[in-house]
């Protein structure tokens, strides 16, 4: 389970099962959202939405910043697996931040 929220986004609590690596289960505010329709919160797709944050990083007027600001991404890895527990984007001289925290994570045994 993590939460989303932020200046330009709609917060949101999102409940993800995966199995395998396809998200067989979704959910937003308790609302359930069809798997593959382009909604990817599994970890994998935490990271690939990482990977698209650290590249806006690199062009701050995509995100409002004024010139000479900069993009400030900060994130939180667990030292044993290496799974995101918090990331945290901030844009300087804009109001365009935002929040990712992995509330829960739990690794199912067959």
């Amino acid at each position: 389970m993590f939460e989303m929220r932020g200046d330009r986004v709609e917060a949101g609590r999102f409940e993800v099962t995966v199995q395998g690596e396809e998200v067989v289960s979704l959910r937003r505010n308790d609302q359930v959202i069809l798997p593959g329709r382009g909604h990817d919160y599994s970890m994998d797709g935490l990271f690939r939405l990482l990977f698209q944050e650290m590249d806006l990083a690199g062009k701050p007027s995509l995100l409002g910043a004024p010139e000479g600001y900069s993009v400030y991404s900060m994130g939180r890895f667990d030292p044993d697996n290496g799974r995101l527990i918090r990331y945290r984007r901030t844009v300087g001289g804009a109001t365009n931040s935002i929040d990712i925290d992995v509330t829960e994570f739990e690794v199912l045994q067959h």
